[in-house]
């Protein structure tokens, strides 16, 4: 008898992990000097993949790439990642915390740099009962970094 359910139990758990699907929602914020001058010197692109199953979200994995823009790359500013981290993840909520460091170098023989602002970037995945299911995205203080949604 146990011979004539393992066909049974194996296609169950290929049908269980064909019903998995993953999304990958991205966000990307411009980065400022903090300076009276609003110019975005820098990006970080946020992402969130998200695995849905049974009962809900699987798996998450946190990513980010980073960049300077025109203005920042000919003025010298250097943006670095840091951690990019699932921080909480159940089955209808997951919360993901992008950081990393901006500043700015003059590049000669001997680089001389500005001290590192960090940043922060938020991701939280929660479904409401009405409407689209996508993370909201947010950010820390504007103080030494500035955020903007735009170039």
């Amino acid at each position: 008898m146990a011979s004539a359910l393992a066909p049974a139990v194996a296609q169950a758990e290929e049908g269980a992990v064909a019903a998995e699907t993953c999304q990958t929602y991205t966000k990307r914020y411009f980065l400022g000097s903090g300076s009276a001058i609003t110019l975005r010197v820098a990006y970080v692109d946020a992402a969130l993949k998200i695995c849905f199953g049974d009962p809900g979200v699987t798996s998450a994995v946190a990513t980010q790439t980073v960049g300077t823009t025109g203005p920042g790359a000919a003025s010298g500013w250097e943006v670095t990642a840091g951690g990019a981290i699932v921080e909480d993840q159940r089955p209808r909520h997951v919360k993901a915390k992008f950081s990393g460091s901006l500043r700015t170098c003059v590049v000669k023989i001997n680089p001389i740099c500005s001290p590192a602002s960090p940043y922060e970037i938020f991701g939280e995945y929660a479904p409401p009962a009405v409407g689209p299911a996508v993370p909201g995205w947010s950010h820390g203080p504007n103080g030494d970094v500035h955020y903007y949604d735009n170039a």
